[in-house]
């Protein structure tokens, strides 16, 4: 196995694995506070949905992960109305969620572009950082990648530092375990909560947008194709704290290009369904792996209704 290979693996395990921890991510918020984000698939589809439609409109990749991520935030809002304020079953509103998003999408892909399929967009190309890019083997895997992965790991150590640091992150883990004494202390156990769910959906929708712009550079029926579901396992498995959820996210990312990988090898006597199987069977492995080691936060899923 040559250097230019284990460079260019993880190089591409990078940047691939960005969705995946942008949905990490976002359901760390949410499940810290109490709030199942069942419906992170959902809000990846239609973020990923509108970036493309509006990139196509305007010319511009800016404008359309702002709309992508806004269009993503507003389908959570909606979510948490019914989930947070109205006392709906979370993981019902949460499945039923994915099942419109992917109707939807679906059927506007086809009013808006029929048989033709949706038009290719201009890639979002590479930006190399000047000196930190020539360094020898790091450079070109660390500081050669578009923006958006910039930006996605970034966010890693930011959301570490809200969740674990801040008063805010302190009140969102105060309500996700207690929200009751939460309410006795004067925080408003609803408006984090339902905070929380819509951060949530702000990072699936410019996980979709990334996936869709930046790597895809178009849009397909059910795009997300699980992605919202490994975010989902990723950020269980790392206990609900950003790093590890990002951590986890890598490795299905890498298992994700290894799959790709062995589609281009055309001697390898492995079945296609079975390769494709691949980041799924790791996330098997982790649920496995997690058993009963990973304990939800007290309130998770449970409606609490102000005294």
């Amino acid at each position: 196995m040559s250097v230019d290979f284990v460079v260019e693996f993880l190089s591409s395990t990078i940047r691939i694995a960005v969705p995946i921890i942008l949905i990490a991510l976002g359901v760390c918020y949410s499940e810290k506070a109490g709030v199942h984000a069942m419906g992170a698939e959902g809000y990846m589809l239609i973020g990923a949905f509108v970036s493309v439609v509006m990139t196509i409109a305007t010319g511009s990749h800016f404008l359309g992960v702002v709309f992508g991520i806004l269009a993503a935030a507003l389908s959570s809002a909606v979510f948490s109305a019914f989930a947070v304020y109205l006392g709906a079953n979370q993981v019902i509103c949460g499945l039923g969620l994915n099942f419109i998003m992917l109707g939807l999408t679906s059927a506007l892909q086809r009013l808006f572009w029929g048989t033709t399929g949706v038009p290719r967009i201009e890639a979002m190309n590479p930006i190399e950082i000047p000196v930190l890019s020539d360094i020898p083997l790091i450079g070109p895997m660390l500081f050669d990648q578009p923006i958006l992965t910039y930006i996605t790991y970034l966010l890693i150590p930011v959301a570490w530092w809200i969740m674990f640091k801040s008063t805010w992150g302190l009140q969102l883990r105060a309500v996700g375990e207690n929200p009751s004494c939460a309410d006795t202390l004067g925080i408003n156990v609803a408006r984090t909560r339902s905070i929380s769910a819509i951060v949530c959906g702000v990072f699936c929708g410019m996980g979709g947008a990334v996936l869709a712009l930046q790597q895809v550079q178009s849009f397909t029926e059910n795009i997300s194709n699980g992605r919202g579901w490994l975010g989902l396992i990723a950020a269980t498995f790392g206990g609900w704290n950003p790093v590890g959820a990002a951590g986890a996210g890598l490795v299905f990312g890498a298992s994700e290009v290894l799959q790709l990988r062995l589609q281009m090898l055309g001697n390898i006597q492995i079945s296609s369904y079975v390769i494709l199987m691949l980041p799924y069977l790791v996330a098997l492995v982790f649920i496995l792996l997690i058993g009963k080691g990973r304990r939800h936060p007290a309130a998770m899923g449970k409606y609490y209704r102000k005294q």
